[in-house]
């Protein structure tokens, strides 16, 4: 985009108005002298409030692009979850994989309790909604050998008699997931879907955590639609001798994805002390000293590492773990810390590491987090502390497990002590803000996410705020208008 456009009538950035050409922001200040500076430009009438346009810190672009077709079990009792997977294999018919998420995990061991329903559903996925544990049916189950053993790193679940349930925990859940992968033509299309999705919650680039097939699809999707894609990739799918790349005009491999533990809501979050709701410490993913070498290397080959880890004890283990990488031009992160010991907030601030949370958790997990961690509800979900800390927050939504809906991530990253525990998690909205902004970009090596003059013009108009709306009225992603509403333009001409 070459022409000159004037955004008038909005507060941005201290002014009224904002000139927008060639894709970056030209001009700030008052309508009236934009209008003289930029002879010929068009004018665009607007009311609201510019912000920055959001990046997404933590997602996977082309699973959630997927779950976007797939049948949607989010708050659903069981009942009401197995009369509308009943619906879907009637429309479906009975060959093909019945694919479904967003169960809670009681909702998913009530469906594993009826085996015969799971059998006639079959062959059957679903995927909870943290994503950690998934259902299938008694005939799959055996067919890829999961009534057997589980692979190291999981768990299949067995009833009081040692049967298998048919619920599949952490690295179990491979063979399913490796059964059901779509083909390239499908993800290509989910990557599209996704993006398009984003962009009509303001949101124009992401750090996403891909396999080889779906950071083909992202590469694709990025060369010609104006979305910054920053991928890691899953260690265990790169071949050494792999580096960090461009994959098209605005998609970059930075990094490599290890996990350390696994979910709250399937209780293998590892932790130091056992849970209060349920039996043991959680379930480690990985080896630490058996780990350490490998990250070494790949760090010194230039890859940001981004370690996932949701309990205290992983995140501690992470911690330790990433001291001893060698940096590169992207910080190394630890992904969703949504309980901390006390001392790590400074140690990972010192560090230079980046927390890389998730405030939309909370609107699943705090009730989960309630039960499992009553007795550490201080140490949870500790935004406040780690931004005290001088550590660089990126916040995101971990697509599909949480819609990325930028107004319910600051509602709760801004929101009165709703984790309670006798400690202020909230932190104020404009640190929120640029933890969805700033925050992303520097977490990647990159610059970006402000409204200043010479930045790229990424931009989101709100009618009221984007804590009061669902929704931003206008985006522009690299100044091209890639989703607005109706009325968002109060009027438009062209100036002489």
């Amino acid at each position: 985009m070459q022409a000159t456009i004037v955004y008038e009538g909005a507060q941005v950035a201290g002014a009224r108005a904002v000139a927008v050409s060639g894709g970056r922001i030209v001009g700030l200040g008052d309508p009236a002298s934009l209008r003289r500076r930029f002879a010929g430009c068009t004018v665009r009438k607007v009311s609201g409030t510019f912000v920055p346009a959001a990046l997404d810190g933590h997602l996977h672009l082309v699973e959630y692009g997927l779950s976007l077709g797939e049948v949607d079990l989010l708050g659903l009792g069981a009942e009401l979850a197995l009369a509308r997977l009943q619906a879907a294999r009637q429309t479906l018919g009975s060959s093909a994989f019945l694919l479904a998420r967003g169960a809670r995990p009681q909702v998913l061991q009530a469906l594993a309790q009826d085996p015969e329903s799971l059998l006639a559903l079959g062959p059957l996925r679903v995927w909870a909604q943290d994503f950690h544990t998934v259902l299938t049916d008694p005939a799959t189950l055996r067919s890829l050998g999961l009534d057997r053993a589980a692979p190291a790193g999981g768990e299949v679940a067995r009833d009081g008699r040692g049967r298998p349930t048919g619920l599949l925990r952490e690295a179990a859940a491979t063979p399913l997931s490796d059964a059901t992968k779509p083909n390239q033509e499908a993800c290509d299309r989910a990557a599209r879907i996704a993006i398009e999705a984003l962009w009509r919650q303001g949101i124009v680039g992401a750090v996403s955590f891909e396999d080889e097939q779906s950071e083909r699809s992202v590469a694709r999707a990025t060369e010609d639609l104006p979305f910054r894609a920053y991928v890691y990739r899953y260690a265990g799918g790169l071949a050494a001798e792999e580096r960090p790349a461009a994959l098209s005009r605005r998609a970059a491999r930075v990094g490599l994805k290890y996990f350390v533990d696994g979910t709250l809501g399937s209780r293998t979050a590892w932790m130091f002390a056992p849970y209060a709701d349920a039996a043991g410490f959680g379930l480690p993913r990985l080896d630490p000293a058996a780990a350490g070498e490998e990250m070494r290397a790949r760090a010194a080959r230039g890859f940001s590492l981004a370690l996932h880890a949701i309990g205290d004890r992983a995140a501690s283990e992470a911690l330790a773990l990433l001291r001893v990488c060698a940096a590169t031009d992207a910080p190394h992160r630890i992904e969703h810390l949504q309980i901390v010991a006390p001392e790590l907030p400074l140690q990972l601030a010192q560090a230079g590491i980046t927390a890389s949370m998730q405030p939309c958790h909370l609107e699943q997990d705090l009730v989960e987090a309630q039960r499992a961690w009553p007795d550490r509800l201080g140490r949870a979900y500790p935004f406040r502390a780690l931004l005290e800390a001088g550590a660089t927050l990126a916040f995101g939504s971990d697509a599909p497990v949480e819609a990325p809906s930028l107004q319910l991530g600051l509602r709760w990253a801004t929101g009165a002590d709703a984790v309670g525990g006798g400690e202020f998690h909230a932190i104020p909205l404009e640190d929120a803000l640029t933890a969805y902004a700033e925050g992303v970009y520097r977490s990647v090596g990159r610059r970006g996410g402000r409204i200043a003059v010479g930045e790229v013009a990424n931009l989101c108009l709100y009618a009221r705020g984007p804590l009061a709306d669902p929704e931003p009225v206008l985006v522009l992603s690299e100044g091209q208008v890639v989703h607005s509403v109706e009325g968002a333009y109060l009027e438009q001409a062209s100036e002489a």
